[in-house]
């Protein structure tokens, strides 16, 4: 071999490189330790044309580039792909020269290097480059590469579209061209900035005129490529349509005031929620319709708001909240209770509306006010119940009419009929029993007018003579007026009523009222069990209702229920039942405002809730 590969072989290792050569004559083949390296063969590993050749994955190629030297002289190059011995695949660089002396004998030799890593990075590179296009291309906001002066470089659809330039129309003008006047030098103060190295990046809304002429609001992001050593190259635009939202923002701006002029003027509450948050903000007055200041509601308003509200009016509040939700209403409306500060329940109405979407087209942001209209409601309250008292009290004076034309009728008729056979009879002794039957049928005239009379009083002094009672005392005082007939029936009675419990009511008719009652649990026991009475007082919904319950014959409600409290309505078939009592209480509850009702079921006994205002 020749000497002067000495040197070679002493600065290959350095450089990585393999050297090889080949006798053309013998077939011999040199290899230094970089070239096993490479192929990863075993120090004492002999070279062959076949096994060398052996390892390129592009035969042909190799053999065409040795020929071409051997033919011509002159030096080549090319980049294979090998397997080694071990396996391993790599990217191999090699370089052929030829050489001929004299006597004819000729030599190949060359260098091999290693090129795996740096080809590898250049396809990583190749292929990022691609990815960018690909990206660069197809972004759904517009990009752009500019040059430093302004000159559009590059650009793709999106931009187009967005200004209405074709690309080759575009190329042409620079973007100082088509930026709106009032937008022009923040937007190349802020470039030469960048240039000078005082920032990376920047962000702005601009305007761009579209080529038909109109304004195009945009979104420019910019930032700047330098070259490997930091000279300015050129700068990346990002630019993204938003006007429709500042369309929006105007017309949010528009609503905003015109909403700030009516809340001067009436005075409401007003509240800003931002429901992926559930961050809300609320101005001083909301807060005082219900007695806080601000700062006392905490940092959470949303919690807090949400704890103050009554629980039983949070069904209807998300009810009417996903109305709005999914648009099938512009606006949210819904009147609910709040517990005010002193620690009275308050009625307050909350209206508002949507005013920002999200792509997916769910709520972003709302506006809304909040109005106390306790008064209002309070006045709806009354109205509703006076005209319920008027109803009842209608209805009631229709039965008496019916009671009075068809009972009066009944008796005159027969008084009437009975005067007819008195003139017609001769006989004294069928006379006497004519009077008889007269004089009877007076009594009970007299005694059908009496109840009248009664139901009547009843009307006229329900309001009258009221006086302030002790409901326990009321109760325990009408119990020993019953004594006697409880003690006959062995009866068992419970009294839950808190002592301090008063009422303001007229005493001759609360006392009517537990006497017919508790009388009716007597009449109506059960004689096979010991009758047990139940008689309590709670107050639901802000009123005190009476209770008195027992484990009598109850009676079928479905088929008697609509009758209970009718005037003459008997159910059980007593001879001392004259079916008044139960009549007489329901006028009694009813014309002190309150109001009487019954369960009951066959075998089970009867429960009568009497409601005192």
């Amino acid at each position: 071999m020749h000497t002067k590969l000495e040197l070679y072989q002493k600065v290959a290792p350095l450089a990585q490189l393999g050297i090889w050569e080949r006798n053309l004559v013998t077939g011999e083949i040199f290899w230094n330790p970089v070239m096993r390296e490479i192929y990863e063969v075993d120090e004492d590993y002999v070279p062959s044309d076949d096994k060398s050749l052996s390892y390129y994955h592009d035969k042909e190629g190799l053999s065409q580039l040795f020929c071409r030297c051997r033919e011509t002289g002159e030096a080549g190059s090319g980049d294979f792909q090998i397997t080694t011995e071990r396996g391993n695949v790599k990217w191999i660089h090699i370089i052929v020269q030829s050489s001929f002396e004299g006597d004819k004998k000729g030599y190949l030799y060359g260098i091999l290097q290693d090129i795996t890593v740096k080809k590898e990075t250049l396809d990583s590179l190749q292929h990022q480059e691609e990815r960018f296009h690909q990206a660069f291309d197809n972004a759904p906001i517009g990009m752009a590469l500019v040059s430093l002066n302004g000159h559009w470089l590059k650009v793709n659809k999106s931009l187009c579209n967005i200004v209405g330039y074709d690309a080759a129309d575009l190329l042409k003008i620079d973007f100082q061209t088509i930026t709106h006047p009032d937008d022009l030098d923040l937007d190349l103060m802020q470039m030469q900035q960048l240039m000078n190295g005082e920032t990376n990046s920047y962000t702005m809304e601009k305007r761009y005129f579209h080529k038909n002429g109109h304004i195009i609001w945009v979104l420019l992001a910019v930032s700047l490529v330098r070259n490997d050593v930091g000279v300015p190259q050129y700068f990346v635009s990002q630019i993204k349509n938003i006007t429709e939202r500042k369309q929006q923002a105007e017309i949010l701006i528009r609503e905003r005031q015109r909403l700030d002029n009516i809340i001067k003027s009436t005075g409401v509450g007003t509240w800003e929620w931002h429901i992926d948050t559930n961050n809300m903000i609320f101005n001083a007055k909301a807060g005082r319709i219900i007695g806080y200041e601000l700062d006392e509601l905490g940092p959470d308003f949303y919690q807090s708001w949400q704890s103050l509200r009554k629980p039983e009016d949070q069904e209807e509040n998300e009810r009417q909240l996903n109305i709005c939700f999914t648009r099938q209403s512009k606006f949210y409306a819904c009147e609910y209770r709040m517990k005010h500060k002193s620690g009275k329940w308050m009625w307050i109405e909350s209206r508002g509306k949507v005013v920002e979407w999200s792509a997916e087209g769910q709520p972003l942001l709302m506006f809304g006010t909040i109005a106390d209209i306790n008064e209002r409601k309070l006045a709806d309250q009354e109205r509703r119940r006076t005209l319920e008292i008027i109803s009842a009290q209608n209805s009631r004076l229709l039965n008496f009419a019916h009671i009075v034309s068809h009972n009066l009728r009944s008796h005159t008729g027969n008084i009437q009929m009975l005067l007819d056979l008195m003139i017609e009879e001769d006989d004294d002794k069928e006379k006497d029993k004519i009077i008889n039957m007269l004089v009877v049928n007076a009594a009970n005239l007299q005694q059908t007018l009496t109840h009248l009379n009664e139901i009547v009083k009843v009307q006229e002094n329900g309001q009258q003579n009221k006086k302030s009672l002790n409901l326990h005392n009321e109760v325990v005082r009408t119990l020993e007026i019953l004594s006697e007939s409880l003690r006959n029936v062995d009866a068992d009675v419970a009294i839950d009523i808190n002592v301090g419990i008063t009422v303001n009511y007229n005493a001759a008719y609360l006392e009517s009222i537990l006497l017919n009652l508790i009388s009716n649990s007597i009449k109506y026991r059960q004689h096979d069990r010991q009758l047990k009475i139940s008689i309590a007082a709670s107050y639901i919904s802000g009123n005190l209702v009476l209770e008195i319950s027992d484990n009598g014959l109850g009676l079928d409600m479905k088929m008697y229920g609509h009758k209970l409290f009718g005037m003459y309505k008997t159910f059980h078939g007593n001879s001392d039942a004259r079916g008044i009592g139960l009549f007489m209480v329901k006028n009694q509850v009813e014309a002190m405002g309150g109001k009487i009702t019954a369960n009951s079921k066959p075998g089970a006994g009867t429960t009568f809730k009497v409601e005192i205002i």
